[in-house]
């Protein structure tokens, strides 16, 4: 008749134990989990567009140093002709700044 025994968490808790998570307790845990992912494959995702784009730009300032060394090369100091081939190299100059620019914007990856 007095007995001190109690139905639920009462006892749980005195001896060191953890009561089972409820349904809603254990949903949060999921969304939060899921949500934490989510964080980082969007971190993943931007720093590895970012390291792209770094090796994007470092291949087009070669590809544009290229094209004015042959520029020059072709022209062999012929004005009209090196007049002429800056007008592509500007052309192509900013061709690649755009390139870079959008690259990675609409990327569904």
């Amino acid at each position: 008749m007095g007995s001190e025994l109690m139905l639920g968490g009462g006892q749980a808790e005195d001896r060191g134990w953890l009561a089972r998570p409820s349904k809603v307790q254990r949903e949060i845990q999921r969304r939060e989990e899921r949500e934490g992912a989510n964080l980082m494959y969007e971190a993943k995702k931007q720093e590895f567009t970012a390291a792209l784009r770094k090796r994007l730009m470092e291949n087009a300032v070669h590809d544009v140093t290229d094209v004015v060394v042959l520029a020059e090369q072709l022209s062999a100091g012929d004005q009209f002709l090196a007049q002429e081939l800056g007008k592509l190299i500007g052309e192509f100059t900013r061709q690649t700044a755009q390139d870079i620019r959008s690259f990675g914007n609409g990327l569904g990856f």
